[in-house]
């Protein structure tokens, strides 16, 4: 790392560490409140948005354009509310704190008693409450993440969840495979979020568009027997969320292996897709999700 990119790294962690104990300052509510103030007045007008907004007419041309715009804006007040609320991440892993209710969620307790279960997830909500609500459903297991770009970041946001959750941290991608191989053979559940581009991923379809999906999800089904779950996030009011969980997709031990990868991807991202129609406003629709021509078509 040259000098000058760690200056910047050591100059955005300050600034993150800066932002955080600002909103450390106000109480839960309140920082939730003006960090969602705050993104909304101000990520309309960041030139990212311009992705937000070709993904959205891309995802549901027959949207009107202030519908369209509506969904910009809480998006990211959504965003910014989940910013403020890392702050207090502590706060919602405390039993006590009924920030977080929980929706068919016995079946998923009954599941992870009997061994591996993989509980999969989008940029919901507060994604980041997945791990914890798993802790306050008393479900052990392994939570997989996706690198900060800067390191000092990534340590800090390694070392909150390992605190503040108690799950086990997998790095995605091969520096986390036996990580993620010792969690399963303990019968232990896995979490991770499913809805971003992934160049090494399989093709299947995303609101009718063509997308690059993580395999591994349908991939673990397959071979281990393992179920697969949705469980999303979503804000109810404020800073509390409901824990919704859907019935289980089983993989076929019969049917051949590559088909039903296939297969079990397509659904999960059906479901995904469904979600994210009931509450467009809760994903986060910055990510680069389709290929440019496929956006580019629809636009």
């Amino acid at each position: 790392m040259s000098r000058r990119n760690s200056l910047v790294n050591h100059i955005e962690f300050a600034g993150l560490r800066l932002a955080l104990g600002f909103f450390r300052l106000w109480g839960l509510d309140r920082a939730s409140a003006l960090g969602g103030r705050l993104a909304r007045f101000v990520g309309p007008k960041l030139g990212v948005t311009r992705r937000a907004r070709r993904n959205i007419r891309a995802a549901m041309p027959d949207l009107p354009a202030g519908e369209l715009e509506r969904i910009v804006e809480n998006m990211w007040e959504n965003l910014g509310r989940t910013m403020a609320e890392y702050a207090y991440l502590e706060d919602f892993a405390f039993s006590g704190s009924g920030r977080i209710e929980f929706e068919n969620t016995d079946g998923v307790v009954e599941q992870a008693q009997a061994g591996s279960v993989l509980l999969i997830s989008g940029h919901f909500a507060n994604w980041e409450l997945m791990p914890i609500a798993m802790q306050l459903l008393d479900i052990p297991g392994g939570d997989i993440y996706r690198h900060a770009n800067n390191p000092y970041v990534n340590q800090w946001m390694i070392d909150l969840r390992e605190r503040v959750t108690g799950c086990v941290q997998i790095p995605k991608g091969g520096e986390g495979a036996r990580v993620l191989m010792r969690v399963l053979k303990r019968g232990e559940a896995i979490a991770m979020l499913a809805d971003q581009k992934m160049n090494d991923g399989i093709e299947s379809r995303f609101f009718g568009m063509r997308a690059m999906t993580p395999a591994a999800p349908a991939g673990l089904a397959v071979r281990y027997g393992i179920p697969i779950i949705l469980a999303v996030i979503e804000r109810n009011n404020g800073a509390h969320f409901t824990l919704r969980c859907s019935e289980p997709l089983k993989a076929d031990p019969t049917a051949e292996r590559v088909s039903e990868i296939m297969r079990l991807t397509q659904e999960l991202n059906d479901r995904l897709e469904a979600q994210i129609r009931r509450r467009p406003h809760e994903w986060l629709w910055l990510h680069n999700r389709w290929p440019e021509q496929e956006i580019a078509e629809r636009n």
